[in-house]
């Protein structure tokens, strides 16, 4: 279905002057870390003179929906007034019906284009849909493509991605460099044809970056504190380059959240036979639904145990795991012990299995192999409810290591490298009780999500800064009992990236046990790039 235009808000203009930009004229000078850009060319500036035609009408402009919508245009109408002209190494313009379009005609090269208005954003969040047209796009070569904004001259950042390699990278770029700020990589990014969506945040130094709703990094920069906002194109060494620019949507700031919600791999809260967990009886168990909300199994012997595992058959490798899960008092003997819990990474007669005791208050870590069953650790916690209320068990697994917690409380640690991946289900063991009901009422697998909370040490102050090294500046100084929640740290492990408890503040803080505590091994955290 074709969309249907829509026009930013602003004033008439009298005369429409546009200005495509980049870098200014001849050889740019890239960091070290780009050495690939080192060769391109940027377009010149170029200055559309005002026609009697241009000054009788101004472009057509009707209302967007949204009070905090600063400007929004999705192509479909040219007398929104977007440059079209061709020249020697591009050309730029309208792709009917519904998209606008920067086409570079060879390699090392590099333009901009800016919204007509030449509005100056100062505080903002911007966000573009675009992609890479294939059927006009050469199949060898590398380019990057996206956002450019605060242009004033040959000023400007930009945020732009290279699908082909996976890679994002943010720009800054002056009257003789092209610097890169960050980069990395985002295995997320889409496919020619198929729409990527950048967004960025922009508030006063601090700016977010996000591909597809994921938050991707955090910068601070000063030097540029508003201007233009508009598109960016360059290629490597690609000899045809061809970017469609789907929608673009400039917004009053919204703040980003600190962390985009890690994505649900497998969920089941069991009020629906029809997600197919099997039902069966046989001569010391049986399993199935027990309506209207849990999936229960009981065990009917002493010395006893069972498994059952995800229909779907589904193998996980490096998880978030919760469970809800009680003992359902009505069915259950009132003498005896057992346990009960998640097993994962399942392939046969091997698998893990982290459990709970609620009646001795134990839980344990045990590992499955065709000889038999080993607890790899154990120990207790008092937090564990009585029959009939929920505990929530918890495993965080990353290659050979796992977190448990019981009831939002790390309990244990462990690493063991031989299961590396496997199906996730139930485990329910009876010891000397001779029935026992178990109700789980919802299980959750999703991307894997460590929960880590620092707390500054005594005596202590610390900086929290834009960026992993002490050349970055300092946002502020957190004193004694601050509490910290990383979720990620650079690539020599010296520093992590971090939320501040009870706002939505993120920043850099230099890590070492003389200066905070932290309730795990930040060995866990994912590298994020800078």
């Amino acid at each position: 279905m074709k969309k249907q235009p829509i026009y930013h808000i602003g004033s008439a203009v009298a005369v429409l002057i546009f200005v495509l930009t980049s870098a200014g004229c001849g050889n740019i000078a890239a960091t070290a870390s780009e050495p690939t850009a080192a060769s391109a060319t940027s377009a010149p500036v170029v200055a559309a003179s005002p026609s009697p035609e241009s000054a009788a009408t101004a472009p057509a402009q009707v209302p967007v929906s949204g009070t905090d919508v600063l400007y929004q245009d999705n192509f479909t109408d040219p007398s929104t007034g977007w440059p079209e002209d061709k020249f020697d190494n591009y050309f730029i313009g309208y792709h009917e019906p519904e998209y606008y379009h920067i086409e570079l005609t060879g390699p090392h090269y590099k333009t901009t284009v800016f919204e007509p208005q030449k509005t100056s954003f100062q505080d903002f969040t911007v966000d573009l849909q675009v992609l890479t047209a294939s059927a006009k796009t050469s199949p060898q070569g590398d380019f990057r493509y996206g956002l450019a904004f605060r242009r004033s001259g040959d000023q400007y950042y930009a945020f732009a991605v290279s699908p082909r390699t996976r890679k994002w990278f943010v720009l800054k770029n002056s009257p003789n460099q092209l610097e890169v700020l960050a980069e990395g990589t985002d295995e997320g990014l889409h496919d020619a044809d198929v729409d990527d969506t950048l967004r960025v945040d922009a508030r006063g130094a601090d700016f977010f970056f996000h591909i597809n709703d994921k938050l991707v990094t955090q910068v601070t920069d000063s030097s540029y504190t508003a201007g233009e906002i508009g598109f960016y194109v360059e290629s490597f060494d690609s000899p045809n380059t061809h970017i469609h620019f789907d929608t673009l949507t400039i917004k009053n700031f919204e703040a980003p959240e600190p962390q985009n919600a890690a994505a649900i791999l497998f969920e089941d809260d069991f009020t629906n036979p029809g997600t197919n967990w099997p039902e069966k009886k046989f001569d010391n168990y049986f399993i199935g639904y027990h309506e209207p909300e849990y999936y229960h199994v009981e065990v009917t012997t002493p010395n006893y145990k069972t498994t059952v595992f995800e229909p779907g058959k589904q193998s996980f490798q490096d998880f978030t795991a919760e469970l809800d899960v009680l003992i359902a008092s009505a069915k259950t003997a009132p003498e005896g012990d057992f346990r009960y819990g998640l097993a994962f990474r399942r392939s046969g007669d091997q698998y893990y299995a982290f459990t709970i005791s609620p009646r001795t208050k134990k839980w344990f870590f045990l590992k499955s192999s065709p000889s038999g069953v080993t607890a790899l650790s154990e120990g207790t916690n008092e937090g564990m409810h009585d029959a009939d209320v929920d505990d929530t068990l918890r495993v965080d697994a990353q290659g050979p290591n796992f977190l448990l917690h019981i009831n939002d409380q790390l309990v244990g640690e462990v690493s063991d490298a031989d299961y590396a991946t496997g199906e996730i289900g139930f485990y329910v063991e009876s010891f000397d009780s001779p029935n026992t009901h178990i109700h789980f009422d919802r299980l959750r697998v999703r991307d894997f999500e460590i929960s880590i909370v620092c707390t500054v040490n005594d005596a202590v102050t610390m900086n929290i800064r834009g960026g992993p090294s002490t050349t970055f500046p300092s946002a502020r100084v957190l004193s004694a009992g601050a509490t910290l929640e990383p979720f990620g740290k650079s690539p020599n492990g010296e520093w992590l990236k971090v939320k501040v408890d009870g706002s939505d503040e993120q920043g850099w803080v230099f890590y070492s046990p003389t200066f905070m505590t932290c309730n795990s091994d930040v060995k866990l955290l994912p590298v994020i790039s800078p």
